[in-house]
């Protein structure tokens, strides 16, 4: 914390297109930058083996002063689409870099991201057999399951479902 008060750098999250991340990271890096792209290690079940894949898919984060120059550079880089931030980008507290570092090096990378859902969001199922439903998150339970309410002619029908089949909708989809 004191060393990014002295040199006035930040992080930055940094939003790719699909599958991207890795190739953005190898570009920025090419030009100078510090890039963070956390990883996890997981299973990946259509060609049987453990591999890595984004923790965060489609973000990585960049350490930088964010003077124009870097702007324009960071913003022309094959692949990036954007700076996360409301009206212009936002800095990531460095306290959430280094715990994400931590828990990632502690465990190998062998923990599970997931997005970040309360109750009341509208969800929709990417896997398993309720693939494509769509739906409200009404309760989180215990064991990484979720409720996820279906909306039937103004009623609703209530499953439990794990919470790696779920994904927040996207607001293009609503």
């Amino acid at each position: 914390m004191e060393l990014e008060r002295l040199n006035g750098q930040s992080w930055y999250a940094v939003y790719t297109h699909v599958n991207f991340e890795e190739r953005v990271a190898s570009a920025l890096e090419a030009q100078g930058f510090e890039v963070y792209l956390p990883m996890l290690r997981c299973w990946d079940r259509r060609r049987g083996i453990l591999t890595w894949k984004p923790a965060f898919p489609r973000y990585l984060f960049v350490h930088c002063l964010l003077t124009p120059s870097e702007w324009r550079a960071i913003k022309k880089t094959r692949g990036v689409l954007q700076f996360v931030g409301m009206e212009k980008p936002e800095p990531i507290p460095e306290e959430e870099i280094r715990s994400v570092r931590i828990l990632l090096e502690a465990t190998n990378g062998e923990v599970e991201g997931h997005p970040f859902l309360k109750v009341g969001d509208k969800v929709k199922v990417v896997s398993g057999p309720f693939k494509g439903a769509v739906g409200y998150l009404i309760e989180v339970c215990k064991r990484h399951k979720l409720l996820v309410g279906i909306e039937i002619l103004g009623r609703a029908v209530v499953v439990e479902i794990d919470a790696s089949c779920v994904r927040p909708l996207e607001p293009w989809e609503q």
